[in-house]
């Protein structure tokens, strides 16, 4: 049995680790930031703060461009957009479905809204970022099963249909809900 010198394996586990590196470029990096951003917009929401009726769309071109993003980096040959539409469509349905359901406290006179106990945002766009999370792991390890980054992808888009769909859902029944007084408004 040959030796293999040790400054050879060196060489090679630096050139896996290099190629690794080299699989991930800008956009990968552009949906990363988009999915902390969405994360991010979402959170004033789940503390239960007030928030003018337009924020409530804040999080939405985020998360929209980290799904199309992800689509956009699969390899064409396990591209699938069906799959892809079919998670938006599917979690804009459950979108609207939990918008309806909210309870929605709106102060006419400042046009602030609260949300009160409404975390489903937050948690559908930490549900985004680890799915992201979750698409790059499988695109960089070079799996020959597509399943897990196509699943990924899938998830991500639903979870931005459903941030969609419960978003515009509010917003309309923000514009005949009733009057409720709120206080602390500046918070």
């Amino acid at each position: 049995m040959a030796k293999i010198p040790l400054a050879s394996v060196k060489r090679n586990r630096f050139r896996i680790t290099f190629d690794t590196v080299l699989k991930l470029n800008i956009l990968h990096l552009i949906a990363a930031c988009a999915a902390g951003a969405t994360v991010f917009m979402l959170l004033r929401e789940a503390r239960g703060r007030s928030l003018p009726p337009g924020r409530l769309f804040a999080a939405l071109p985020f998360a929209l461009a980290t799904a199309m993003l992800l689509l956009a980096m699969q390899s064409p040959d396990t591209r699938q957009p069906l799959l892809w539409l079919a998670g938006l469509a599917v979690g804009t349905a459950v979108g609207v479905g939990r918008g309806l359901f909210l309870k929605l406290q709106l102060d006419r006179m400042y046009s602030r809204l609260r949300l009160p106990h409404a975390r489903d945002g937050l948690w559908a766009a930490c549900l985004l970022a680890a799915s992201t999370v979750a698409a790059f792991g499988a695109s960089l390890a070079g799996l020959t099963n597509p399943i897990p980054e196509v699943g990924a992808t899938s998830a991500v888009a639903a979870c931005a249909g459903y941030l969609g769909g419960r978003a515009a859902t509010l917003w309309r029944r923000s514009l005949t809900a009733p009057h409720s007084t709120l206080h602390h408004l500046s918070s």
